[in-house]
């Protein structure tokens, strides 16, 4: 027959002890946890944003890029003084109302490379602006005051809080050229302290 003092077992006082260890551990581990998603979370949407902003970017550089194209370039330099070409002096920069000054852009150029300043089938006056915090890409040659452009942002997502159109006539070996510089500023609705600020600068070769 066993001693009664062999026979031993936790008390109240150490189990509630254990409980309050397990707790706390499973508490700690719920935090760091939580921590975790909630990092990761912004870490995608900061992620989010640089993707964006950069790919807006491209879209707007490049397209102003084409800007006074002409497909019969050939035709124009053979003799200038009988072909005029329609996608010259086609820049304009301004801005929608009330909104911030140079914010909108609108130019032209040959598209279908027909030498034509085409606007019914395929319209090939563009552009882009600010507007509603959100940046709209020009739709059937409307001017940058008028309505009925489409967005190319989520104002819901991502706020555009800076979008900045400037130019300047160049004159290299008794070529004109135009340089032009987009400033972009934009931050996240869900995460505001999270912004990115970019500027492209580029010189239009073709224009004129």
């Amino acid at each position: 027959m066993l001693s009664n003092r062999w026979i031993t077992g936790a008390s109240l006082i150490e189990l509630m002890i254990s409980m309050a260890l397990g707790f706390a551990s499973l508490t700690a581990m719920s935090s760091l946890v939580g921590h975790g998603v909630g990092l990761n979370n912004s870490l995608m949407a900061k992620s989010r944003l640089e993707e964006e902003v950069n790919a807006v970017m491209a879209v707007i550089s490049q397209d102003i890029k084409r800007l006074g194209y002409l497909g019969l370039t050939e035709d124009l330099v053979v003799d200038p003084t009988i072909f005029i070409n329609p996608f010259a002096n086609s820049l304009v920069i301004s801005e929608f109302p009330k909104e911030d000054k140079n914010s909108c852009i609108t130019f032209a150029y040959d598209r279908d490379q027909n030498g034509l300043l085409d606007n019914k089938v395929i319209n090939e006056q563009f552009g882009f602006r600010l507007k509603d915090k959100a940046i709209e890409i020009r739709v059937d040659g409307y001017q940058c005051t008028e309505s009925y452009w489409q967005d190319l942002t989520d104002s819901k997502v991502v706020k555009i809080t800076k979008l900045e159109f400037t130019s300047e006539k160049l004159q290299q070996e008794e070529v004109a050229q135009l340089r032009i510089q987009v400033v972009l500023q934009a931050q996240l609705v869900k995460y505001p302290e999270y912004s990115k600020h970019l500027s492209s600068q580029f010189v239009i070769k073709n224009y004129d």
